[in-house]
């Protein structure tokens, strides 16, 4: 009676359960085939995803003078040691890149530079506005962990089209600076970051380089020692994070050529010799305010623009960054040398130039207000160059630039900045003082 017809039921009722899991295992089979398609999907627009962004960067600037930070030691009146090794013209005081105006560090003139001839704006001591920059960053990413990036300056600059260049061209004087164009793979290794740089590089020596374009600089224009530090070439690069919040950083990378910069006269992109250049940066972030930074960096290779792979080129240098309570402090100095190949018996570095080198700059902002940052930099650099009887240049430097940094909102920042020229030692005072400013509109 009763206790069969209970067990039908419960039978009935298992049944019943068995039929809606074998239901509900097909709907969660389907799902899952779902999700592989959706993630193959994925993974297979994942190399068209990216970013493009940039920014517009114009300003207007006046330098004293002929725009140059150069002069000739006519009669070798300061300089007599060079009389009957090279001619009086050829013996320059002062420094090519003192009257710079904008971030990418081009001078307002090289007025009669034979080390730096390279005249993009060639002002004449006239002031002018001027299109610094349109740059172009585009951010591409290859899965989960692989990217790429460029990094591109469209420069505008003026020339007279009805006479030929240097090289016998017609050519207008715009061009185009592929700054970077890496790729980026952050390897998946446990208790550290680890990230690996392939392409067109920051070498990773100092502080500045890494705020070097325009949005990221407190002020407008590099300070005297960039051109040893904010150069980019060609090679690989190692960054490596470790120890707790990953405070202890090195940076490791060989490349073509040495951190100069390209606009300075030691600095290539295809390689001349075997020997690499290696350099290194070892750091420590102290969890003070938003952090300071304490660094130290070298580097060694051959020299650029020359077979042999012994005569070296070679500096060292210590960084600090310390932001705090609307703070901002950067120092940094550097030292080097480049050893230069003399002919026996002919003028000094005549097979290839020489250079002895040291510099600093110390950087201080303050944020008054959320949109206001006044700021002041005092940098100098003292230099010894010279390529056998065709040019020598004593450098002996120091600059005093004050500014201000309105930012408007998120995207749109404005700089003023002059720059105090000041000779050292022999060195005679020049009419060379600087202002520029800089809008940069963030894209």
């Amino acid at each position: 009676g009763e206790q069969p017809d209970r067990l039908d039921r419960l039978e009935l009722r298992l049944k019943t359960l068995e039929r809606e899991n074998r239901g509900l295992r097909r709907e969660l089979e389907a799902m899952r085939e779902d999700q592989d398609e959706v993630s193959q999907r994925v993974d297979s627009i994942m190399p068209l995803t990216g970013k493009v962004g940039g920014y517009l960067d114009v300003g207007f600037f006046h330098a004293q003078g002929n725009g140059a930070g150069v002069r000739p030691d006519i009669g070798h009146l300061n300089f007599p040691e060079y009389s009957g090794v090279v001619p009086d013209s050829w013996v320059f005081m002062g420094d090519p890149l003192s009257t710079t105006v904008n971030s990418r560090g081009e001078p307002a003139d090289t007025g009669e530079s034979r080390a730096i001839t390279f005249d993009g704006i060639n002002s004449q001591g006239k002031s002018s506005f001027i299109l610094n920059a349109f740059n172009l960053n585009v951010l591409a990413g290859l899965g989960k962990q692989v990217s790429v990036e460029g990094l591109v300056d469209f420069v505008p600059r003026g020339r007279n089209v009805s006479e030929p260049d240097t090289a016998g061209r017609f050519a207008l004087g715009d061009f185009i600076d592929v700054k970077l164009g890496y790729m980026r793979w952050q390897v998946p290794v446990k208790r550290l970051d680890f990230d690996l740089y392939a392409g067109k590089i920051d070498t990773g020596f100092g502080y500045e380089y890494r705020i070097q374009e325009s949005p990221n600089r407190i002020g407008v224009t590099p300070s005297l020692i960039c051109r040893y530090t904010c150069g980019r070439n060609l090679g690989l690069r190692a960054r490596l994070k470790f120890l707790a919040k990953r405070s202890l950083i090195l940076n490791l990378a060989v490349t073509n050529g040495s951190s100069f910069a390209e606009n300075f006269a030691f600095a290539n992109e295809i390689d001349t010799n075997n020997f690499k250049t290696s350099t290194g940066r070892l750091s420590y972030v102290f969890r003070v305010g938003s952090g300071l930074e304490i660094g130290a960096s070298g580097s060694v290779g051959a020299q650029d623009f020359q077979p042999a792979e012994l005569v070296l080129q070679k500096q060292y240098g210590v960084d600090l960054h310390l932001e705090v309570k609307g703070l901002d402090l950067t120092a940094e100095f550097v030292q080097g040398e480049i050893d230069g190949k003399t002919e026996p018996g002919d003028a000094p570095c005549g097979i290839a130039p020489c250079l002895d080198f040291k510099g600093a700059y110390g950087l201080l902002g303050y944020r008054a207000l959320t949109w206001l940052m006044p700021y002041a930099r005092v940098d100098w650099r003292q230099a010894h160059h010279q390529s056998g009887a065709s040019f020598v240049y004593n450098s002996d430097t120091l600059r005093i630039t004050p500014g201000l940094r309105f930012e408007l909102g998120t995207a749109v920042i404005f700089k003023l900045e002059y720059t105090v020229n000041r000779e050292l030692g022999r060195i005679p005072e020049i009419r060379n003082d600087v202002f520029t400013s800089s809008l940069v509109a963030r894209i």
